[in-house]
């Protein structure tokens, strides 16, 4: 059996497959304190240190308010009829669309 490498999931995979809207908010866990917008590119944007900064990936937003190493697919949130959902559910979301293709 050959080794067949899957590449990695990215939000802007996700947001292209119509899972997520640009546009969407994403909220910081455990609090919500700190509020992002995914772009068309998957980048994630918010306001940190009175600056508007844009990530390219989950964790390094999330890095960049803890000051930690961090899962950023765990970390982000998006609020989906009035329920929190961590970014991973809707990579899991994907990875099942993309397996019944």
């Amino acid at each position: 059996m050959a080794y067949e490498e899957i590449p990695d999931i990215t939000l802007k995979m996700i947001i292209n497959a119509g899972i997520i809207k640009s546009g969407t908010k994403v909220y910081s866990s455990p609090n919500n304190e700190i509020i992002g917008t995914l772009d068309k590119e998957g980048a994630i944007t918010f306001e940190i240190a009175n600056e508007m900064k844009t990530f390219p990936f989950p964790s390094g937003a999330g890095r960049a308010i803890t000051k930690t190493s961090i899962n950023g697919w765990k970390y982000w949130r998006i609020l989906d009829n009035g329920i929190y959902n961590e970014l991973s559910s809707y990579k899991t979301k994907y990875k099942q669309t993309e397996s019944q293709r």
